[in-house]
Order: structure tokens, then sequence, then C-alpha cells
């Protein structure tokens, strides 16, 4: 056991003594596969490396803050304020704009018009109760510099439709549906605020 043991030490002193003098010897005739860095590369402009981006790219040349307001023209309490909350926390958690609490200090405004938030039974059980059933929110949406410009005062709002089935027979709520809608919607608003590939002289 110990005889073995000694062997073992051994040839590991023999090679970390030849790894020594290997590297000793590659580096006192300049060759070596180690980097000597650190390596110098210019930032690129659009960010990223090289063109590609770990996250998605957001135009923030004129200016970085956002004012975030939701209404709604239905009846259903508290939805635009449980949106403009989802709506904030992805904005300041997935892209370098920051919002604000006044429009007097935002570049741009992101404003939304909560039209549809309906609940509508999709499956019946034989007691005449519902045992599925989906939320369903229309929101229009206008994301515009402050103030406006002259092109953008014409713009159509950009609408976003969600749909979200639910089941209560497993403890799913409609409040419980309507909040992961809302958070639905608010990933598309963000994804949505990236720049484009493309800018209005590839358009004409």
């Amino acid at each position: 056991m110990n005889a073995s043991r000694s062997v073992m030490i051994a040839r590991a002193a023999r090679w970390a003594i030849a790894t020594a003098i290997l590297s000793q010897a590659m580096l006192s005739t300049g060759c070596s596969m180690l980097p000597s860095g650190p390596f110098v590369r210019e930032p690129d402009p659009e960010g990223g490396f090289f063109g590609w981006h770990m996250q998605a790219p957001f135009d923030t040349t004129e200016g970085n803050t956002v004012f975030v307001q939701f209404k709604s023209q239905r009846f259903r309490r508290d939805l635009q304020l449980m949106l403009m909350e989802a709506v904030t926390k992805e904005i300041n958690m997935r892209t370098p704009y920051r919002t604000v609490g006044t429009p007097e200090e935002a570049a741009f405004i992101l404003e939304g018009n909560i039209i549809v938030d309906s609940k509508n039974m999709i499956v019946e059980a034989p007691t005449n109760l519902p045992r599925q059933l989906s939320t369903t929110m229309n929101v229009w949406i206008y994301f515009r510099h402050n103030p406006p410009r002259d092109s953008e005062k014409q713009l159509q709002p950009t609408i976003i439709i969600e749909t979200l089935p639910f089941v209560p027979e497993i403890g799913q709520t409609t409040l419980s549906s309507f909040v992961q809608v809302t958070e639905n919607i608010a990933k598309q608003i963000v994804d949505m605020m990236e720049k484009p590939w493309f800018d209005e002289e590839d358009l004409q």
C-alpha cells in the first residue's frame, strides 16, 4: 500500500517538474499559448459585441426617461393600475430607460387605454358551473416623444390583445388570470420598445 502511494507521488512530482520546465522554455522563446492581454477593443457604438447583443437594443440617444400612464374604459376596478405597475417593472428591469413620476421629467410618454376586459366561459361542467374560462384584454398603446413630433400626432395606436384560459377547479381565479394577462401584455409592450432593425430611409 505504501509502495504504490510512493510511486504515485513520484509520478506527480515528475509531471510537475516537466510542466514547469516546458512552460519556462516556451516563455523564453516567446511561444506561449496563453493570452498576454488584456486585449483592448474599441467600444461598439450600437452596444453588444461586434453587432451581437446579449440583451435587446434600445435607442436612448434622445433620452432615457419614460412617463407611463394607463386609462380604462371598462368598469373592472384598478385594472389599469395593475397594468401600469407591470409595465413600469418591466421597463426598469429590462431596459436602459427609467420611469419618472411626471410628464415634465420624461423624454418619452407611454400611454395606454384598456378597451376590453372580458371573461368568457369555455367549458361548462355537468352541474351547470363553469369548468374552464378565459380572460381577454384589449389595450391600445401609444409610445411617443415628449412633446410629440408632427409625425406622431396622427399616429394610430398599437393594439395588443391577450387571452388566457384558467380553471377555477384547480384554484385559479379571475383575479389571478387578469394578473397574468397584465404581465404578458407588459412584456409585449417592452418588446415593442426595442430599437427596430430598420429606419425611415429603409421604408422609402
